[in-house]
């Protein structure tokens, strides 16, 4: 591939340093619960202690009963699950090991789902030294708020919604299939940190004898992985259940897929002490309505080069032999992961599914109807759908987290893979699923990209829990504000911290005397799932045109598909009709076409991480028409960073240019970069608008039973940028040394109004922070002669739940200058005042230690 004219640059990494994590400003104020029980010990505690007592009473009666009812023994019959809430503010979750409690998991204000090994004895020693004002620690129970004696939280924390409004329905001889999570977390003590008459080698002594404690409660934790999964496996067994696929291992928790008894669903939700999650099959059905289709297209066709990227479509199937197609398939690696089923062929009806995906990410925008066309890249083909009666689903006996494992390994060296599929409910919010859990950590691990649909509304429905278009607009919930609704949040896996979400918007209206489309150009679809994502997570990351719905002009209107307003998609036509159409609207074709501009990225930069294609996707990004300047947070919601651009995201012209970089960072480290901003570009009475884009991508470790980006994740980075009025030294010592003064309380005025910030209240776009999420941009719109001398970056590492500070995770970052309103070279001018050559070459680091 030609070298683009104006290629992106190499941003220069000025120095390496350790960071010092800011302080915080100064003691916080008790919250009142916890003040209260201060001032009430006899009364906080005893009530505490009455509960504890229930609840070790009911548990021995429990054992009892089973006995005499002849139930399956308990694995760890003495353990006694607990559920209890925390002061979130004073409170170390991980402390509770000192209550003789084992974390579960982390549910939201504070609840936690816990277990004692020793009849709560040390939970009553912590009580009742509280209660006499005894020890070091006499105040920390007035920051245990209440422990529940009951048992009803275990259906309405661990249930999944559809599982939990069906419950009582449940008969003993019913037979379910569910996905479960089962905890089996081992606390890991912190790394010790350097004393200030600490030598080296007593300094490397303390390392040392913490790694070789650290690596043998690893191999603890192994081992109660292996025997909690033993028991499990042996107390479904006793119910004459089964394991429907293999574990899926987190660090604190492993996920499985069972069929079961009703009866013994409902001894394991309400009694089973290591349980954290129960979520029920979803069949990931996808349908198809076929209207129009287009004829007379016969492009020449030349395949991809040798070295080309290869994409793996994910999904129902592809029709390989298809003429658009069958040049760019990789047939020699198609493989059927339905059990029972070896062929690789589209099982959805009316067109297929796979073969539309495939034919999206080859054709992004529209089928040459004629000449040459040479094909982007391959496309490999893993088939996961099988066709029952006439829908395509997933069969129960795929574990969708087992089965991205298989996928991931059958494909080795493959770098990017398009998944369209998506559970027809909402994502839950307060842990990461199973299966997006699974892509992360798949992602992380094999430095590899997965694109993902954000999942569609269905034009009706019959599940009140998940109404359809059709039912939000007869309770009166008019278009666009129902995709707003928590009904309408983006479907599972779409929730992936580090997957590429994509959602649809409209590419043109279509009006006549009988119908109209619910948007115009640009316009959110009818169908497609919303943000935010988990815990304040920006998704969609972006967004494609993928089409919309029509409706009749009348008080309770049909939808259609309308050729006019459906993207044009290669078709299968095992069941007869024409090879291309437009005769389907949805996020899955969306998708695609973010795949497509990925495999361009890797075509330009095959050696760089996974990490770079996200960052260069989202920078290319922007929000459309007015909304780009005057953002709000539903908008985010809608089209998470904007609709992307392969050539932003590949090259830039006079007017722009971007910088990137890539590296790896620990925790409490900071790498620093600076970019010289030329005089010409500043001068006094010059007024051009500058936007500046700055988009950080990082993967990580994760794991499951907390909540929050900064605990899912081993470690988490986040980036800073200078102030206007300060200089490069300033920063530098800012970042790297000047830490330890109180965080800030007011905004400093002289920083960069970037539109998403560090804090939720300094954004331009309110309620949003970039920390919040894995691909962080950011951006601003600055008069030239505003511009800083130099601006600088700080990318900045923070420990998460790993205690391993010498773990390095990976990122990218990528930084843009654009003149908006003028006709100025600002490519020549930025490269040349930073002494930048074409072909970029590799500037030696400056390494600084700030002990």
């Amino acid at each position: 591939m030609a070298m683009a004219k104006f290629p992106h640059l190499q941003l220069k990494r000025k120095i390496d340093g350790l960071y010092r994590s800011k302080k915080g400003g100064g003691k916080k104020a008790l919250n009142s619960t916890t003040k209260a029980n201060l001032d009430d010990r006899q009364g906080h505690g005893s009530g505490l202690l009455t509960n504890v007592d229930r609840l070790s009473d009911y548990w021995a009666g429990n054992l009892r009963a089973r006995i005499n009812q002849n139930l399956p023994e308990l694995p760890d019959s003495e353990v006694i699950p607990v559920f209890l809430q925390i002061d979130t503010q004073d409170f170390d979750v991980e402390s509770l090991k000192s209550f003789g409690i084992e974390i579960i998991a982390e549910e939201e204000e504070g609840f936690i789902i816990g277990a004692s090994a020793d009849d709560f004895k040390s939970l009553r020693e912590k009580i009742n030294k509280f209660i006499k004002q005894e020890g070091k620690y006499k105040n920390k129970a007035s920051q245990l708020w209440q422990i529940n004696d009951g048992t009803q939280w275990r259906i309405e924390q661990i249930l999944s919604d559809e599982l939990r409004a069906k419950w009582g329905q449940i008969q003993d001889a019913d037979q379910l299939v569910v996905d479960v999570g089962i905890a089996c977390y081992v606390k890991i003590p912190k790394q010790p940190e350097r004393e200030d008459d600490d030598t080296d080698e007593k300094y490397q002594q303390k390392i040392d004898s913490w790694k070789q404690k650290k690596g043998k409660l690893d191999i603890e934790r192994d081992n109660i992985a292996r025997k909690r999964q033993t028991e499990f496996e042996e107390f479904v067994s006793a119910y004459g259940g089964e394991l429907l696929d293999g574990y899926i291992d987190f660090d604190d928790s492993f996920s499985c897929r069972i069929r079961i008894s009703g009866k013994g669903l409902k001894d394991i939700v309400l009694n089973y002490q290591y349980l954290f999650e129960v979520v029920e099959h979803d069949p990931f059905t996808i349908t198809d309505i076929s209207t129009g289709e287009i004829d007379n297209i016969d492009p020449t066709l030349i395949p991809p080069e040798a070295s080309s990227p290869k994409v793996c479509v994910v999904d129902s199937g592809i029709q390989e032999d298809h003429r658009l197609l069958a040049p760019a398939i990789d047939a020699s690696s198609s493989v059927s992961f339905v059990p029972n089923d070896t062929s690789t062929a589209d099982v959805a009806g009316n067109g297929g599914h796979g073969t539309r995906v495939a034919g999206a990410v080859l054709y992004p925008s529209q089928i040459p109807r004629s000449g040459k066309y040479t094909l982007p890249c391959f496309i490999q083909n893993a088939k996961v759908l099988t066709s029952i009666s006439e829908e395509a689903r997933l069969p129960e006996n795929l574990y969708p987290p087992k089965l991205m494992e298989n996928i991931v390994d059958r494909f080795n060296g493959t770098r990017i893979f398009n998944m369209s599929i998506n559970s027809f409910s909402p994502c839950k919010v307060i842990h990461m699923s199973q299966w997006a859990s699974a892509i992360d950590k798949l992602m992380f691990k094999n430095d590899i990209l997965f694109v993902l649909s954000a999942g569609n509304l269905g034009r009706m429905s019959r599940d009140s829990l998940k109404p359809g278009i059709k039912e939000h607009l007869n309770a009166g919930r008019n278009y666009p504000e129902y995709l707003l609704e928590n009904s309408s949040r983006i479907a599972n896996p779409a929730q992936s911290s580090f997957a590429l979400t994509v959602g649809s918007v409209c590419f043109t209206k279509f009006d006549n005397d009988l119908k109209e489309s619910f948007g115009a150009k640009d316009d959110p679809s009818s169908f497609s799932r919303t943000g935010l994502g988990l815990w304040g997570m920006i998704k969609p990351d972006v967004v494609e045109y993928a089409g919309d719905f029509a409706k009749e002009k009348n008080v309770n209107p049909n939808l259609s598909n309308e050729t006019v307003i459906s993207p044009e998609l290669v078709k299968s036509t095992y069941g007869g009709g024409n090879g291309v159409g437009r005769d389907s609207v949805g996020t899955s074709y969306a998708a695609p076409k973010v795949a497509h501009i990925a495999a361009s990225l890797q075509r330009l930069y095959p050696e760089e991480s996974a990490n770079l294609y996200r960052a260069l996707i989202v920078q290319s990004a922007r929000l459309p028409g007015s909304v780009f300047s005057n953002p709000e947070i539903k908008h985010v919601r809608h089209y998470g960073y904007g609709i992307p651009d392969l050539q932003r995201a590949t090259e830039n012209s006079e007017k722009r240019i971007t910088l990137i970089a890539s590296g790896d960072l620990s925790a409490k480290q900071a790498h620093v970069y600076a970019l010289k901003v030329p005089q010409q570009l500043r001068r006094p009475g010059e007024d051009f608008d500058i936007l500046i884009e700055v988009t950080l991508s990082f993967m990580a470790r994760p794991r499951r039973t907390r909540r929050r980006t900064q605990s899912y994740l081993s470690t988490w980075l986040d980036w800073e940028s200078s102030k206007l009025n300060e200089n490069y030294d300033q920063f530098v010592n800012r970042v790297l040394k000047g830490m330890e003064e109180p965080e800030e309380i007011a905004e400093d005025q002289n920083s960069i109004k970037w539109f998403i910030r560090e804090r939720k209240d300094w954004s331009k776009i309110k309620d949003l922070r970039r920390q919040d999420s894995t691909v962080q941009k950011s951006w601003c719109i600055i008069k030239s002669y505003q511009l800083p001398e130099i601006l600088s970056l700080a990318v900045i590492g923070h420990k998460g739940w790993e205690c391993d500070l010498n773990e390095k995770i990976p990122y990218s970052i990528a930084a843009s200058f654009e003149a908006l309103n003028a006709n100025i070279n600002v490519y020549e001018m930025i490269r040349v005042e930073n002494e930048i050559p074409l072909p970029v070459e590799v500037e030696q680091e400056i390494s600084v230690d700030k002990t």
